[in-house]
C-alpha cells in the first residue's frame, strides 16, 4: 500500500510540474504512459484541483472535452477599477436574478476588490444604483442552493430533488446535476433524470426547488457522457426543454441582429433586399414562446410541420381573446 501511495504521490507531482509548464495533457497518453487507466488519471486531476482551491490558487486546470486534455491556465491579480467595478455593478442589478439582501453583499464584496481610493469613488455610486433595485417576485435566497448544487457538480453526486412547479404541485424528481446557468432573470439547473424515457437533460429553476437530498454513491462525470454546456446553449437559449430540432427562418432585417444575439450558432442561408434566410437548431416550446415576441419580423419557413404547429398556437391565442371579448359582452 505505502509503495502505491508513492507512486500515485510521483504522479501528481510530475502531472502537476507539466501543468506548470503550461502543457496540454491528453488524459488517454497519460493512462498510457502511466500505465493506468483513465478513471485514475481523472481522480488525480480531481486531487490537483482540490490543492490548488485549498491554496486559493488563481490557477484554474480546465478540461477540454474536444482535445481530451487538461491544461492549467494562470490569471494575474490586480485591484479592479472602479469602472469594470460599476460595469459588474449594473449587470448584476439588471438580471434582477438575487434578493435584496443577497444583492447587498455581493455589491460589499464588489467594493472589497477595489483600490481604497477606488472604493471612495464607487461608493459614492452605490446608493443611487441600488435605490431602484426591485428584487424578484419569488423573494428566495439563492446563492447558497447553487452553490451546494455546484458542490453536487463538481463531485459527480446524485440528488433527489424536492421541487415545486409553476402551478404550485411539488414534485420529486430523482436527477443528475449537470451545470447551473443563468437566463432572463432566473437561475437554472440542468440536469438529467431518471427514470425517464427523454434523453435531453431538464431545467429546474432553483427558486422552485424547496429541498434537495445527496444520494449515496455517484453519478457519471460530465467528461464521460455527452453533455456539452456550449452545445446545449447554442441549441437551447431559453431554459427549456426537448429534443432539437433543425429551422429554417426568413428574418427582416430590423430583427436580424436580436436573432442573432439570441441564438448565436445559427447559419446564414442567404441575404435578400429586405429579409435574410436563415437556419437554427432549438428545442421548439422555449423557440415559440421568444418568436411570439418578435412579431411579423420572423416566419418559420419550414419544415412544414412546426411552421403549421406554430400557427396553431396563434390560433390559440386567438380563440382565447375571441373568449375573452365574449365574457366581457356577458
Amino acid at each position: 500500500m505505502k509503495g502505491e501511495s508513492m507512486d500515485k504521490a510521483e504522479r501528481i507531482l510530475l502531472v502537476f510540474c507539466r501543468l506548470l509548464k503550461h502543457e496540454w495533457l491528453n488524459k488517454t497518453n497519460l493512462a498510457l504512459e502511466f500505465n493506468t487507466t483513465e478513471r485514475t488519471i481523472e481522480r488525480d486531476m480531481q486531487s490537483i484541483r482540490a490543492v490548488l482551491s485549498e491554496a486559493r490558487s488563481p490557477a484554474v486546470l480546465l478540461w477540454d472535452r474536444q482535445k481530451g486534455s487538461y491544461i492549467l491556465n494562470h490569471y494575474q491579480h490586480r485591484p479592479l477599477q472602479s469602472m469594470e467595478a460599476l460595469t459588474i455593478l449594473k449587470i448584476l442589478l439588471g438580471s434582477r436574478a438575487l434578493r435584496l439582501d443577497e444583492m447587498e453583499g455581493l455589491v460589499q464584496a464588489l467594493c472589497g476588490l477595489l483600490s481604497p481610493r477606488d472604493e471612495m469613488e464607487f461608493s459614492r455610486l452605490l446608493e443611487e444604483e441600488l435605490d431602484g433595485y426591485r428584487e424578484p417576485s419569488h423573494h428566495q435566497a439563492i446563492i447558497k442552493t447553487q452553490w451546494d448544487l455546484q458542490q453536487c457538480i463538481r463531485d459527480h453526486r446524485k440528488i433527489c430533488l424536492h421541487y415545486s412547479r409553476g402551478d404550485d404541485m411539488r414534485t420529486a424528481h430523482i436527477v443528475f446535476p449537470l451545470s447551473v446557468v443563468v437566463s432572463d432573470g432566473y437561475f437554472y439547473l440542468i440536469a438529467t433524470v431518471e427514470g425517464t424515457i427523454h434523453k435531453e437533460p431538464a431545467f429546474f429553476r432553483l427558486d422552485r426547488i424547496r429541498s434537495f437530498d445527496v444520494l449515496p454513491g455517484n453519478g457519471c462525470s460530465p467528461e464521460d457522457n455527452d453533455f456539452s454546456l456550449r452545445r446545449l446553449r447554442s441549441t437551447t437559449p431559453f431554459m427549456f426543454g426537448g429534443n432539437p430540432v433543425r429551422l429554417t427562418l426568413r428574418c427582416q432585417h430590423r430583427a436580424a441582429e436580436a436573432l442573432f444575439d439570441k441564438i448565436p450558432a445559427h447559419t446564414v442561408l442567404s441575404w435578400e433586399e429586405e429579409t435574410v434566410l436563415v437556419e437554427v437548431t432549438v428545442s421548439i416550446p422555449g423557440f415559440f414562446r421568444w418568436l411570439l415576441m418578435q412579431g411579423d419580423a420572423i416566419v418559420i419557413i419550414g419544415p412544414d410541420r412546426f411552421r403549421q404547429a406554430f400557427i396553431q398556437t396563434l390560433q390559440q391565442i386567438q380563440n382565447a381573446y375571441t373568449d375573452s371579448k365574449e365574457d366581457c359582452l356577458t
